[in-house]
């Protein structure tokens, strides 16, 4: 059964008695104990004790007479000063945490074990992926490769960028080119992602800080396996992979602009090629047909000199077109 507080000050450590006590105390101003102690079925002695802790703790006041009263003290005012107080102990106990694992680590003999963790079971790695995300916060690194397992979490993303995360994704051709993909890409770009695409990705990858990666353990078995990697030397190197990508690749291109045929969206066309993309995948992106993108695609060639489509996309990048 729930208290008669509802936990109002729970987060803030104040034992369901004192809470209690302080409901009653703001409810009847000016109370003594004995008529607190009679109303909460407790002793005169008791509730002079729960009297004292809230005291200590800001939320009433004692003033002198025969009986001595109680009063509240504005919640508005008291709680703000104890929220700060408790915001300030658990900053203090993050700033604990790097010296606890140094003395953590002085402790044990360096195993293969404490940096590297096989993770089984689908429901398995989701539960820890969700926990490396909730833990994030500096940046979320990932690198977007087909299949997925499930659909993109748009709240959850939304939510890691609403607080600070800055979130840089690398996505494969083959994913940003399949049904609704793009679309869901736009979004979370519009919310504050970062996104990027290259024709293949080496595998899939998510990095949170500079504490956690995950990757399958084999290509094919992104829903059977995955290796969890800790701060080192190999987290290092995944990290180092992940910038030397993300410098190769291009941008996703934006829904904004003026429909393409005159010319005034050749830049995304030149994005989509740099990509990878097919023709017929073009085509899709762009709602024409896979005839006009072959010949935008000569257009845009003749006009940079190119040979090749690849060539093309180097071109335009020089001249600052993508």
């Amino acid at each position: 059964m729930r208290s008669a507080s509802g936990g109002l000050l729970e987060g803030l450590g104040i034992p369901e008695a004192e809470q209690n006590t302080y409901l009653r105390v703001l409810a009847s101003p000016h109370c003594t104990a004995a008529g607190l102690a009679a109303e909460l079925g407790i002793t005169a002695d008791r509730a002079e004790r729960l009297l004292a802790a809230l005291a200590q703790h800001g939320l009433v006041a004692r003033h002198d007479g025969a009986p001595a009263r109680w009063s509240a003290a504005a919640p508005d005012v008291a709680i703000e000063a104890l929220l700060l107080r408790r915001e300030e102990e658990l900053l203090r106990t993050r700033g604990r945490v790097g010296e606890l694992m140094r003395a953590y680590r002085r402790a044990q003999q360096p195993q293969a074990a404490d940096l590297v963790e096989v993770v089984t079971g689908q429901a398995a790695i989701a539960d820890r992926w969700r926990q490396m995300q909730d833990g994030a916060r500096r940046h979320l690194l990932l690198f977007d490769k087909p299949p997925h397992i499930s659909r993109t979490d748009t709240e959850l993303e939304r939510s890691l960028l609403a607080r600070g995360v800055r979130i840089r994704a690398v996505y494969e051709a083959g994913s940003v080119s399949a049904p609704g993909r793009l679309a869901e890409i736009r979004e979370v770009v519009a919310a504050g992602e970062e996104a990027r695409m290259l024709p293949e990705l080496p595998c899939k990858l998510a990095m949170v800080d500079d504490r956690w990666a995950m990757l399958p353990v084999a290509t094919g078995s992104e829903s059977q396996a995955a290796v969890l990697v800790r701060a080192s030397s190999l987290l290092d190197a995944l990290n180092g992979m992940f910038e030397a990508y993300w410098h190769r690749a291009v941008r996703v291109p934006d829904a904004s602009g003026p429909p393409l045929g005159s010319g005034d969206r050749k830049g995304e066309l030149l994005t989509l090629l740099s990509a990878g993309f097919t023709d017929d995948s073009i085509a899709r992106q762009l709602g024409v047909s896979p005839r006009t993108v072959q010949r935008w695609v000569r257009e845009v060639m003749d006009a940079l000199g190119a040979r090749t489509r690849f060539q093309a996309g180097i071109q335009a990048a020089r001249a600052g077109l993508l």
